[in-house]
């Protein structure tokens, strides 16, 4: 008798056990939740972007353009992609890499110019400011010379009391390339 009564508690043992484990997740799923947004940071309407002075050298393999505020809202940096395969459709190639300006302005896969809007409507950033040299990871784009760039313009908005990056896919631009 004495040994049905201990398998039985070795059971219960197992039940709270989860029970426990499960009680715990829950409070930290909740807990967790607390620091994702619930709803998505976008960019008001009218934030815009423009690109002026392109000059891609296919023989140096390097990029330069000017970034151009010509929106209503400042922005505080960009993504930057490339293709060079004439059927895709979105950019794949990550050019942050490859950025050749102030090392201080790469924050992940993105160019930033300061942690606050700083880019006003009207302002140009200037062509030695946004400059690429594709030959550094020559394995990436070694298929052939990039064809196509896209912009996507950041900014920081407040949420919920904190400064959080939002990303203006309203406001991509896709800019035909070609040799100079």
């Amino acid at each position: 008798m004495i040994k049905n009564k201990r398998g039985v508690s070795e059971i219960i043992g197992y039940i709270l056990l989860i029970a426990i484990v499960v009680v715990i997740s829950i409070f930290v799923y909740g807990w967790l939740k607390t620091f994702v947004p619930q709803q998505s940071l976008t960019c008001p309407d009218g934030t815009s972007v423009s690109i002026s002075n392109l000059v891609y050298n296919c023989t140096l393999n390097t990029l330069n353009f000017s970034l151009d505020n010509d929106g209503t809202f400042s922005i505080s940096g960009y993504f930057v992609h490339a293709s060079n395969d004439t059927t895709q459709q979105i950019p794949a190639i990550d050019l942050t890499p490859y950025y050749m300006g102030p090392s201080g302005n790469k924050a992940s896969n993105s160019i930033v110019f300061s942690y606050y809007n700083i880019l006003d409507p009207g302002k140009e950033e200037s062509l030695n400011v946004n400059g690429y040299n594709l030959s550094l990871y020559l394995p990436t784009i070694a298929t052939g010379t990039i064809n196509k760039i896209e912009i996507i313009p950041i900014r920081y908005v407040n949420y919920n009391g904190k400064s959080r990056t939002a990303t203006c896919s309203n406001a991509k631009i896709d800019i035909p390339v070609s040799c100079s």
